[in-house]
């Protein structure tokens, strides 16, 4: 059987025994199982990098809809190959606007400084050139709308995902003594695609990773 939104949903059907149980409320605890286990480890699977444009005079750069936490930070000069890694010089918002309160009124340089608030980034002062930022970010999971819909975990969280939506189904039916069991294995699996499977990088999903030094200079 493929594995896609329609598999999975058959499945939890068959785990709570109940083949005419809401197919839109199961797609819904799927998308939340699935949301459960991006939020529990850095996956890789939910990485994702972009390149766009910070025109001259600009200081904000409006986030992607899936960005969830920016990993690292790369500004590109417009005219040869250097490029400076800014990923450091991130600055919690509240530190970033007791140091530039109006951004905006900073003359025109290279941006070095940045921040997010909102669903912007924000720079210490406009820019001077036409930069290119390059962002690795992770991404919010895409939500499973369509039957023949690929999870963008692999086949091997099939079960995690189909325990995770039934343990929910089981809760939605007052079937509390069930769904903690349930619960409990699917935590048990995760665990173990966690030791198995997660990539090497420490950081949480709600945080900046900031394993990289400043660059002073441009490099090639």
């Amino acid at each position: 059987m493929a594995y896609d939104l329609n598999d999975i949903r058959t499945r939890v059907r068959a785990k709570i025994k109940d083949s005419s149980y809401s197919a839109s409320n199961i797609d819904g605890f799927i998308d939340d199982a699935q949301m459960e286990i991006a939020d529990l480890y850095p996956w890789q699977f939910f990485q994702k990098a972009v390149t766009g444009t910070l025109t001259v005079g600009d200081y904000t750069y409006e986030l992607q809809d899936d960005h969830q936490t920016t990993e690292r930070l790369i500004i590109l000069h417009p005219t040869d190959n250097s490029y400076r890694n800014i990923t450091n010089n991130f600055l919690p918002a509240d530190e970033f606007y007791i140091r530039f309160p109006a951004p905006d009124t900073q003359t025109n340089g290279q941006p070095l400084f940045w921040t997010e608030f909102g669903d912007q980034r924000y720079f210490n002062c406009p820019a001077g050139l036409e930069y290119r930022l390059r962002t690795y970010y992770r991404k919010i999971p895409t939500e499973l709308s369509t039957d023949a819909q690929v999870p963008e975990l692999p086949r091997n969280f099939r079960e995690a995902l189909v325990l995770g939506a039934a343990y929910r189904c089981e809760e939605e039916r007052d079937n509390y003594d069930i769904a903690a069991v349930l619960q409990n294995r699917f935590n048990d699996k995760v665990s173990d695609l966690m030791t198995r499977l997660a990539n090497t990088t420490t950081a949480g999903p709600d945080t900046v990773i900031g394993g990289f030094q400043m660059e002073d200079d441009w490099r090639n």
